[in-house]
């Protein structure tokens, strides 16, 4: 029976070797020596230590946010084996592979997080942000997420492959607020195997669960504890978690009879019982915690009591399973234009090299009709034209190229920007400024359904030849899309970075979008009086118009733009 239980462990082991961390197996009335060991002093760490991390083969890493420094503890050893110096600038938090390469959030040399690879001693930047990342995490789909704790969001971005853009995951960028959807500073995170994000959701003193591909989170009930500004979380083998309680000086734990103190529960203080203003912890393979304890300057190690435990164990893995799992891919435009799931729903005519319009134009609807500074229009393959009434709250299609108004909606629309419509006769519409999504009348339909929730006004809509809906995210500098052919809520960026700027990958205020057939994406980029080309797949833009474009027409906030048939740009 020995041989077969160590025979089944190797196998789980196995499974497990891309998890770099430990979540260890406990008994439900496991405990803790509630004396702690001085693990590093602040003569080692430094003042004010934030981030720290523990790896299966027991090394321990810790951010020395005051002299700039990651700490490296080889094999559990009290004895300092490195220390990383190159580059850093006040590192918050860090998470390390399975193959020893280092992340750090590293916000103040230029909002990013770093990578070192083993041995390495400079480092490479492996993801722009627009804030410090108060908490990093790498899921099992090699996904590096980062808790911004200004932007009140996490975001997350793939390091296989070669894009330079991230994607929101949870919260609101830059709106702070208690519903199931934001954020209030959050801090540290945490990603299980079945792709669930737990955020410590530090001035909402709770803790928030991200079922995967879910924008909406769910609060995790922790019984008659209260917790009050939490920092850190982290999940054992059996999924029961384990909090760091930041202004209660204490950490928390749970397993099946609820949640408890397990260390520091008689609070605040500098003695060996004690923390002040725990920040972040781990777990080592044998279930020892380590523990970031900020005001105190120091690392503090409580031991694990295996006695406390009628029974047995203590392992690094998590349960097998997981060993079934399916892995979880991102969306991507990956279809080639050569089979299309759409057809073209809009005009592209092919004009001369001479095609002229007439200078003088005529009112087709006049304020009465489309209200103050109507946004949007559309005009669909057999001439239908429709409006989005922003003032109004309406939107108005006249069919057929007619004069006179066809059909109005109201039901459910507010203040809409941008309008889309396909070759069925479905309409969609920007819902964003006041609901924060993106809602679709179907063909005749008197009632919308919502298919894209969304983090402000869509300042434009289009939908490419592989059913994918784009959202021009004016305020958040960034042009968002979702497939239409999933049940997912979650989108991802195909533009921008979030933070406004005018670098070949970033936006300003973007406005008007449009995608041709080979899944090419051109944006208005008002706020940099330019349009900007991204290829398909690609967040690195180049300049077709405007500023910095040699040999084309200089611009002023321009905000639409639409190709012919023969891929010549018109430019609002």
């Amino acid at each position: 029976m020995i041989i077969i239980s160590i025979r089944i462990l190797v196998i789980v082991l196995l499974f497990f070797t891309g998890i770099s961390y430990n979540q260890p197996k406990f008994c439900a009335n496991a405990k803790w020596n509630q004396t702690a060991i001085t693990f590093a002093s602040s003569s080692m760490v430094g003042a004010n230590p934030e981030g720290i991390f523990v790896d299966a083969n027991n090394n321990v890493y810790v951010a020395d946010y005051t002299d700039g420094k990651i700490l490296i503890w080889l094999n559990g050893s009290s004895t300092l084996t490195r220390s990383i110096t190159s580059g850093l600038n006040s590192p918050l938090s860090l998470f390390v592979m399975d193959n020893n390469d280092i992340y750090a959030s590293n916000a103040y040399s230029g909002n990013r997080v770093d990578k070192w690879a083993w041995n390495a001693t400079i480092s490479v930047p492996a993801m722009y942000t627009c804030d410090d990342c108060q908490g990093i995490f790498v899921d099992i789909n090699n996904m590096l997420y980062c808790s911004v704790y200004g932007h009140h969001q996490v975001i997350y971005q793939s390091l296989t492959q070669n894009l330079n853009v991230w994607s929101n995951v949870a919260g609101v960028s830059g709106t702070a607020g208690s519903t199931s959807t934001t954020l209030n500073n959050p801090c540290g995170i945490f990603v299980d195997i079945y792709l669930n994000l737990y955020v410590a959701d530090y001035r909402n003193s709770r803790i928030q669960k991200f079922a995967s591909g879910q924008l909406n989170g769910i609060t995790i009930s922790t019984g008659s504890i209260t917790l009050y500004l939490p920092t850190s979380v982290v999940l054992d083998a059996d999924g029961y978690l384990f909090i760091t309680d930041f202004n209660n000086h204490r950490l928390i734990g749970s397993g099946p009879n609820g949640f408890r103190c397990i260390a520091a529960c008689s609070g605040s203080g500098s003695s060996s019982s004690q923390l002040s203003y725990p920040n972040a912890f781990m777990f080592d393979s044998y279930g020892n915690i380590f523990v970031t304890d900020i005001c105190n300057n120091r690392i503090q190690k409580f031991l694990f009591l295996p006695n406390s435990c009628n029974t047995t164990t203590t392992t690094t893995t998590t349960s097998a399973v997981a060993t079934t799992m399916t892995s979880v891919t991102q969306a991507t435009t990956t279809s080639t234009p050569m089979s299309y799931s759409n057809v073209i729903s809009f005009n592209q005519p092919k004009f001369g090299a001479y095609a002229t319009w007439d200078s003088i134009g005529f009112t087709f609807a006049t304020s009465s009709i489309v209200g103050t500074s109507p946004y949007g229009i559309f005009v669909d393959t057999s001439n239908t034209v429709y409006v989005a009434n922003k003032a109004n709250n309406q939107i108005r299609v006249w069919s057929s190229g007619s004069t006179i108004l066809t059909r109005n909606i109201t039901s459910g629309v507010t203040s809409p920007y941008s309008i889309f419509t396909t070759i069925t006769g479905d309409i969609y519409v920007d819902n964003g400024y006041t609901n924060n999504r993106v809602d679709k009348w179907a063909s005749n339909r008197s009632i919308s359904t919502s298919v894209m929730q969304v983090q402000g006004a869509c300042y434009d809509l289009f939908i490419d030849v592989n059913n994918t809906l784009y959202c021009s995210l004016y305020t958040l500098n960034q042009v968002a899309i979702k497939s239409l052919n999933g049940n997912s809520s979650m989108w991802i960026v195909a533009a921008g970075t979030a933070c406004n700027g005018s670098t070949s990958n970033s936006l300003n205020n973007p406005r008007g979008i449009f995608v041709d057939t080979n899944l090419n994406l051109y944006v208005a980029d008002c706020g940099n009086d330019r349009v900007q080309l991204f290829l398909s797949r690609q967040v690195t833009a180049m300049t077709v118009a405007g500023s910095t474009a040699t040999g084309t027409i200089s611009l002023n906030c321009p905000s639409d733009v639409a190709l012919d048939g023969d891929g010549y740009l018109f430019i609002v």
